[in-house]
This record gives structure tokens, C-alpha cells and sequence, in this order.
């Protein structure tokens, strides 16, 4: 086979049997994202990957300094407060507790924030510091399939405090006690800080990453902050056109959704959390309008009472938590029935790295999951320490580097040898003969590729090409961190089933409460 030849049949992607996945076949990955990504997308992502190197070692310098077992609990523990699960745990019980006009600017700032973070992630297909060295501290494993930029804790952490903190500002001081207001203010500072460093110290992102995400938690702080008034109006007012326009709006926001070059779960927050204002707006309004609620001190507002105490008022969470799970439960598990033969029967699109329903008969007998789906308990505890290689984008990132090493070592020899002249002025011949005689003490063939397990290695001096070793990283990445599978009805499964979620935390539950005796006396005028 000729060099031409072989460097064309590099250029096809090619499907591992066993483990049924697509290899980027011999080119470099700067070369594959770039033939995946449109030339805007690309050029972004070539203008900031540098920076994110770059950063490495100055994140490895500082955990060696500062790395300490307190610290390692504080941050990974204060990362929940910062990330969608907390949110979502969170706004229902604002709701159901008397604060409805913050819980909703809460939510539309959660929401966009989750949303805005994840669409550049997808955008812009940019990893995460590499492992090793850095050494990731998470109790959450679903976050390291993530890409890295922007970092989406850093902006909840800071459209949030933001926002609470504005919200501080504009209460009457008398409402307070003695030092109470400073105090608030303080613990949101906390907050933040801890957030947007904690990301740092956990080597979870690079300063690029959290100065990005800061950048648009700014964005949706201001905005929402500036038209707070307007938006509020609108969220609980019998304006007719509201619900359908938020409805239309929410699907058009799914669908500009890039598709990411690696199989990033990203996407699926996205569509919970737009879903939750699909459903959450429009439920609003009619809420505002039954008898149910009270219009003190704002419309919609779900009627809560110290009177009821503290049994109903545990009470009142545990019932409402459980209508959740239960309308989850059931929604997803009719929807796993019904949608199937739509798709099969119309050949919908669907997204990449999605199973389409040309492929499975039903998923009538698919386990439905935990509860919710965007929960992950479990990995709350045991250790929280990740190192090696957790993903695809982290094998492209691994060997990406050690190319560009390789190619810089190459050049350097070259240079060396040839008096100071310029790698790309030598011929064809020449290059291979260079490359040839420096394989051997090239990156890529004398090291280890870390997975996250010490029987994870390839051998020195393997005979082949990158592609054979990249590869078999990717294959034993797979096979190490297998994927839950995502069918195509889950998009709009999601949407369903999280605006329903929405629907019924805002008017369902509170008209339940008071037929079941959890509800307080509306304050109507």
C-alpha cells in the first residue's frame, strides 16, 4: 500500500465490532474536530484551547500546595449546592413554603443558567484539564463526561448569589434582625467563592472555564435583574398568548441545541430545565387565577403558614416530593410505550449518539431509573477522588497533547540537525525518515495511558501507528465507563415529563394540599 494510499484509509472512521463505536482513524484530533465542527465552532475552539492547557500545571502546582482531606470535603460537598441536582431539589420547596416570587426568578435563572452553559459546552467541545495530572475531586461521576467550557457551576454561583443578593438589597432593613442582613450577605460571598474556586481546587475546570462561565452568569444575572418586573408581570398575568409563545419558545431553544462531537449528557439538563419553565409558566398564571392562591404579597403565591406546624409542614414536603416521583414514575413509563412506534412509524430524527427507534422493538420492559433522573445519590459517597481518563474527549485531549509534543520534539531535531532550517521545508521522504528514527522516544510510544486503573497501560515500542494506541484507549475507556443508553424518545420524553414536573410544583400540588388538609388560608385582595 502506498503512503497515499494509507493516509486515505486513516481518514475513515471505523466501527469496533465488539463494543459497537466509532474510532476517529489515524488523524490527529485537532484534525478530527475541526472536520466535525463548522469553521466558526472550530475557530473558537483552536483560539481557546491554549489557554486551557496552558492551565494545567499551574492547577497541579496548586493542588500539590494546598490539597488537604478538609479542604477535599468542603469543596466536593459545596460543588451539590452549585450544580442542576440542587436546584432541582431545591425550587419546589421554595415554592411550597410561601417564597414564590423568588423561587420563580430562581428557577428562570437556574434554568438559563444550566441551559446557556450547556449550549457552549456543546459549542465549543472543549475538555476538561487532563488527568493525570490533575488529579479530579467529585462526587458526582456524570460531571467528567462533560466538556469543560464553560464552567456551569460557575455560572449558577454567580447569577444566584447575585440574585439573592439584590434581593437582600431591596428588603425593608426593619424586616431583619440585628446583623441578619450583613450576615446573608456574607454567607452568599461564602458561596460563590467557594463555588467558583472550588472548581479549581477539584481540577474539574481551568480558570478559562470558570472566567467564561462567571462571564454569563453576569449575562443572565443582569438581564433578568434589569427586567425582573416585566418578566414576573408576564409570568403570572391572564395574558393569552404567554403560554403558547413560551411553549413555542422552549421547543425552538431544544432544537438550536448543537450537536456535540463526543457523547456529552449535557444536553439532556438542558432539556429538563427549559422543560420546567414550559411547564412552570403557564401553570403559574392559571394557579393565579384559581381560588387556591393568594395574591399577597404577589400573585400566585402558594399560601403557607407557620399555623400549620412542624408536622404538617414535614408532611407537606414528603407529599409533594412524592407526587413528583409518582407523576415521574408513571409519565416516563407511558411514554416509553406510546412514543417508540411514533418514531418507528414516522422515522423522526433523532440526535447523535441517541439510539434511534429504527434499531429496538420497545422499551416497554426499560428500567425507568432513579428518582428524579437528573439525581445521582449514590455517588455522594465513598471516595471523590477520579484520575486517568473518563471519556472519549479525554483520550482525544490525552493524545492531542502528546502530538503536539511529538511534532514540537521533531521539529526541534530537525532544526538541530539541519543548521536551524525549517521543519516543512524538507521533503516528504525526508519528514518520514525523521519520524521513523524518532518514534521510538516519541510520547506516544513510551508511556502509559491512564484509565483510572494501574493495569491500564500499553507497551513500550508498539509496533503501528497513534491510531492503534488511541484506539485501544478509546475501547478501554468505554469499557471502564460504559454510557447509559439515551433513545431518542427521551428528548421528548423529558420535556414532557419535566414540564409536567413544573406544572404540578406550581398548581397541581398546592390545590392537592388543600384537599388532602396540608394547605394554609389563602390571603386574597
Amino acid at each position: 500500500m502506498t503512503a497515499d494510499e494509507k493516509n486515505q484509509s486513516q481518514q475513515q472512521p471505523r466501527d469496533d465490532e465488539e463494543y459497537d463505536i466509532e474510532i476517529p482513524a489515524g488523524i490527529a484530533p485537532e484534525a478530527y474536530y475541526d472536520s466535525q465542527l463548522s469553521p466558526l465552532r472550530a475557530s473558537l475552539r483552536r483560539f481557546l484551547l491554549p489557554y486551557i492547557r496552558a492551565e494545567t500545571p499551574i492547577l497541579h502546582s496548586m493542588q500539590l500546595k494546598v490539597r488537604h482531606p478538609i479542604l477535599d470535603v468542603y469543596f466536593t460537598t459545596t460543588a451539590f449546592s452549585g450544580n442542576h441536582t440542587f436546584f432541582m431539589i431545591a425550587l419546589p420547596v421554595l415554592f411550597w413554603f410561601g417564597f414564590s416570587e423568588i423561587a420563580r426568578g430562581f428557577t428562570l435563572i437556574a434554568a438559563m443558567g444550566v441551559y446557556w452553559a450547556g449550549f457552549f459546552k456543546d459549542f465549543l467541545c472543549l475538555p476538561r484539564p487532563l488527568s493525570p495530572p490533575i488529579v479530579r475531586l467529585s462526587r458526582s461521576k456524570s460531571t467528567c463526561l462533560e466538556y469543560g467550557f464553560p464552567s456551569s457551576h460557575s455560572t449558577n454561583a454567580i447569577s444566584v448569589a447575585l440574585f439573592l443578593y439584590c434581593h437582600l438589597l431591596t428588603t425593608d432593613p426593619a424586616s431583619w434582625s440585628p446583623y441578619t442582613r450583613e450576615l446573608s450577605i456574607f454567607g452568599l460571598i461564602v458561596y460563590a467563592v467557594s463555588i467558583i474556586y472550588g472548581r479549581l481546587y477539584c481540577g474539574m475546570h481551568s480558570i478559562t472555564d470558570c472566567i467564561g462561565g462567571t462571564l454569563i452568569g453576569l449575562g443572565i444575572w443582569a438581564t433578568q435583574w434589569s427586567f425582573r418586573h416585566t418578566i414576573e408581570y408576564y409570568m403570572v398575568s391572564p395574558v393569552w398568548w404567554v403560554p403558547p409563545v413560551v411553549v413555542a419558545a422552549g421547543i425552538f431553544l431544544v432544537s438550536i441545541i448543537p450537536d456535540p462531537v463526543d457523547n456529552c449528557p449535557c444536553f439532556d439538563d438542558c432539556v429538563a430545565f427549559i422543560a420546567v419553565l414550559m411547564g412552570l409558566i403557564p401553570a403559574s398564571i392559571h394557579f393565579a387565577s384559581t381560588s387556591y392562591s393568594s395574591n399577597i404579597p404577589v400573585p400566585a403565591t402558594i399560601p403557607y403558614s407557620t399555623d400549620l406546624g412542624f408536622v404538617k409542614s414535614v408532611l407537606r414536603l414528603v407529599f409533594g416530593v412524592g407526587t413528583l416521583f409518582v407523576w415521574r414514575l408513571a409519565a416516563k413509563k407511558a411514554l416509553y410505550v406510546l412514543l417508540p412506534p411514533i418514531y418507528k412509524l414516522f422515522s423522526l430524527p433523532y440526535r447523535p449518539h441517541f439510539i434511534p427507534a429504527s434499531s429496538y422493538n420497545t422499551l416497554s420492559t426499560y428500567p425507568i431509573g432513579k428518582v428524579p433522573s437528573v439525581i445521582d445519590l449514590p455517588s455522594m459517597t465513598g471516595s471523590a477522588e477520579i484520575v486517568g481518563l473518563q471519556s472519549t474527549m479525554d483520550v482525544h485531549e490525552k493524545f492531542s497533547q502528546a502530538a503536539q509534543a511529538q511534532a514540537q520534539d521533531q521539529e526541534s531535531g530537525l532544526r538541530a540537525r539541519k543548521g536551524g532550517q525549517h521543519f516543512e521545508s524538507f521533503s516528504e521522504d525526508e519528514k518520514r525518515a525523521l519520524y521513523q528514527h524518532d518514534r521510538e522516544s516519541s510520547v506516544l510510544s513510551n508511556g502509559t495511558t491512564e484509565c483510572g486503573d494501574d493495569t491500564c497501560q500499553h507497551q513500550h515500542g508498539k509496533e503501528g501507528s497513534r491510531f492503534e494506541d488511541e484506539a485501544e484507549a478509546l475501547l478501554r475507556v468505554e469499557r471502564m465507563h460504559p454510557r447509559k443508553s439515551r433513545f431518542d424518545v427521551d428528548i421528548v420524553s423529558k420535556l414532557v415529563v419535566y414540564a409536567g414536573i413544573g406544572a404540578l410544583a406550581v398548581d397541581g400540588i398546592p390545590i392537592l394540599f388543600s384537599l388532602v388538609g396540608l394547605a394554609a388560608e389563602p390571603v386574597r385582595f
